[in-house]
């Protein structure tokens, strides 16, 4: 069946997780990610080694690139969208926690962007710096590295210093870790997937 350029299969298990060819680009995942069974990745997709995309999470590049870096974890529920000649980018060893809405923004290595945070088209998060949950970045903002942004808008707060510092630290290698867990459960593993082309 076809539908607006994309094409489905009907018969894929609902048990799978979706992986959709959109105008001609297909997801392309690191044969060390997982990726849970009810996620849903469309188009110029591409994610790294090590990284997790968690259960009923939706990476959309239908309109441009979506790039998820090695050991980056995409937490569940999470939707991450890129507008008409826009791009998403999310650096190495991020950790994006539940519920979490982004389109068209740059997330530097070492980033935690909490649960339920809004990233706005064009902002940007430095390297280290964790968005407070519930936190809205306005579009085109910039937070500096190593700083706690909450508020909506987001502003900044204070130093990344004491247990948040610490849990930037170790935070991607523990989602890295329960991630392994799965897959050794062969949940989760992405050559056991079908395309959808």
């Amino acid at each position: 069946m076809s539908v607006h350029g994309a094409r489905f299969d009907t018969g894929i298990s609902e048990a799978s997780f979706m992986i959709i060819e959109y105008r001609g680009k297909r997801p392309k995942i690191a044969p060390s990610a997982f990726v849970a069974p009810n996620a849903v990745l469309i188009g110029d997709v591409e994610v790294g080694e090590e990284a997790s995309i968690w259960f009923g999470t939706v990476l959309r590049g239908d309109n441009g690139p979506i790039r998820i870096g090695a050991r980056t974890s995409i937490q569940d529920n999470a939707v991450v969208h890129v507008s008409e000649r826009g791009g998403t980018f999310v650096g190495d060893d991020v950790t994006v926690g539940h519920c979490a809405v982004m389109e068209d923004c740059t997330i530097e290595r070492f980033a935690l962007i909490g649960s339920n945070a809004t990233l706005l088209n064009g902002c940007t998060i430095g390297e280290g710096a964790l968005i407070a949950a519930g936190s809205v970045v306005g579009q085109n903002a910039a937070i500096p590295a190593r700083v706690v942004a909450a508020g909506a808008p987001a502003t900044v707060k204070k130093p990344l210093e004491g247990e948040a510092a610490a849990w930037i630290e170790i935070s991607s290698g523990e989602y890295v870790k329960l991630s392994r867990m799965y897959l050794a459960q062969s949940i989760g593993c992405v050559e056991n997937q079908d395309i959808i082309i």
